[in-house]
């Protein structure tokens, strides 16, 4: 079969535009994409030297009264939880962003989980928990899926996703990085651990 000649002349055109809208419609096309420009570099997914320069500042009290729901609709004050290092991720299953660095949350929670003083919640902001946990089940993710319960400060969560937070077992924000991020690094393993003791 011989292709129109309008066609054969811009087959290069037709093909990248294939590829942009595959891309732009499929939110796993997105995360595929966005992972593999964080394995190259090109999209900065490190997060050492912001790390270093909240380290060095001086940290902030997590506000009291945020409760998040998890997947059981057991509800959980974060206030209630001084003692326990807390890792706070606000993401939801359409965000690409948050889908490409869920892989390195995972790994990261894998390794800490049996550290009976860190607390892992992964909050969803669409509060559609049983989506939710469909994602984690089909992605063989082993994170506690969250929704919030009350209101969340906007210097905790101002809509951007994916945020994540890191609150010391004195209930300090001592990290808050928003954006994706790769947490599977052993430079943040140490951290949590060090902070967890």
């Amino acid at each position: 079969m011989r292709l129109p000649p309008i066609i054969k002349s811009n087959l290069w055109f037709l093909i990248s535009l294939s590829f942009l809208a595959v891309i732009y419609l499929s939110v796993d096309a997105k995360t595929f994409l966005i992972r593999g420009l964080m394995r190259t570099g090109i999209y900065k997914a490190d997060i050492k030297n912001e790390r270093a320069k909240l380290l060095t500042s001086n940290s902030w009290t997590l506000p009291a009264g945020i409760t998040l729901s998890d997947s059981n609709g057991r509800v959980i004050n974060l206030s209630d939880q001084k003692g326990k290092l807390l890792f706070i991720n606000f993401w939801a299953t359409w965000c690409p962003p948050c889908r490409a660095e869920m892989p390195s949350i995972n790994s990261l929670y894998s390794k800490v989980k049996s550290n009976k003083n860190i607390e892992f919640y992964m909050v969803d902001v669409d509060s559609k928990t049983k989506r939710s946990v469909a994602f984690m089940d089909q992605k063989k993710f082993e994170l506690p899926v969250h929704s919030p319960a009350s209101f969340i400060p906007p210097e905790i969560f101002d809509g951007n996703l994916p945020t994540t937070l890191v609150v010391s077992p004195d209930g300090k924000v001592v990290y808050h990085h928003t954006g994706v991020a790769d947490y599977d690094h052993p430079e943040f393993l140490t951290f949590l651990n060090t902070l967890s003791k």
